[in-house]
């Protein structure tokens, strides 16, 4: 079976992209079915997550060791090397464990030199007289080449997307089965949101990808002002010519959905890592998340 390919995506940061990419990825891990994560934000949150209570040492030997996101762009297209995405794979890279087992989760770390590397290569190619579309195409030919390669080999993949929009994310929303646009419910991020599903997703549906964005809402804290923007967004979502949709399923603003890989210890439970009633809700989003896909 192929793959079901995932983004996580939001013009704005800080709503929780991150958190979800992470909490997803383990539910579907732990549901039985082979996943990958790869991380494309130059801060490696989402790395730092999944590798846990040894995350800085895990990461520093990734980048130390040429094995990111960034050194396949390198290698790729400075180095003139063809090196192929699976190459990059950290297997079994979680340290969360479920029933007594390690949780089968696979990863490709960021690094904070991407956001440079990916400077560097549009100078290089723009250099060398390639307009931007080329550019875009070069990378995302590459990059859709060695996705349909790792399709084969999992069952989910998950990609954790910067803030903004580079070349390699819009390849990555163009090649996704389901694009998840986490908002918090307020009125600075709902900006956020009018520009990805307006401009964005505008860019994507004029080369005929008609996926819709589907938004979740996070960081809830049932205020008065976040009760009538949650509202404002679901009669948005059911409009006639909407733009995106919404998940029922709530993120609360609950410290179950932040806890720090250090504090936890080596080899915590899944329950131990989304304590209280967190993991109840990752596995509602979980199972809304399945639908969608089926």
């Amino acid at each position: 079976m192929s793959a079901r390919v995932i983004s996580i995506a939001n013009s704005k940061g800080g709503v929780g992209k991150t958190t979800t990419c992470v909490s997803l990825s383990e539910a579907f891990a732990a549901a039985g079915m082979r996943t990958l994560v790869i991380d494309l934000d130059t801060q490696a949150n989402a790395s730092l997550l999944i590798f846990g209570h040894a995350g800085d040492e895990h990461l520093f030997r990734a980048i130390n060791d040429y094995a990111t996101i960034s050194d396949w762009l390198l290698e790729n297209f400075f180095a003139g090397e063809q090196r192929r995405l699976s190459e990059f794979i950290v297997t079994n890279a979680s340290d969360v464990t479920f029933k007594g087992k390690p949780l089968p989760l696979d990863l490709i770390p960021s690094s904070p030199r991407l956001r440079k590397t990916e400077r560097e290569l549009i100078y290089e190619l723009t250099a060398k007289g390639y307009a931007m579309e080329a550019l875009q195409n070069q990378v995302g030919k590459r990059l859709r080449d060695d996705l349909n390669l790792l399709k084969a080999e999992y069952d989910v993949i998950l990609f954790d997307c910067p803030p903004g929009i580079s070349v390699m994310t819009e390849t990555v929303l163009a090649a996704s089965h389901l694009i998840i646009v986490p908002t918090i419910p307020d009125f600075m991020s709902t900006l956020g949101l009018d520009l990805f599903t307006g401009d964005i997703m505008k860019n994507l549906r004029n080369r005929d990808i008609a996926t819709l964005p589907v938004v979740l809402a996070t960081r809830f804290d049932n205020t008065p002002h976040q009760q009538v923007v949650l509202g404002a967004m679901r009669d948005a979502s059911n409009a006639k010519e909407t733009e995106f949709a919404m998940f029922k399923t709530i993120i609360p603003l609950k410290s179950g959905f932040a806890s720090n890989p250090i504090e936890l210890g080596p080899d915590p439970t899944l329950q131990a890592k989304w304590p209280g009633d967190a993991l109840n809700i990752i596995e509602s989003l979980l199972g809304e998340v399945r639908e969608k896909l089926a």
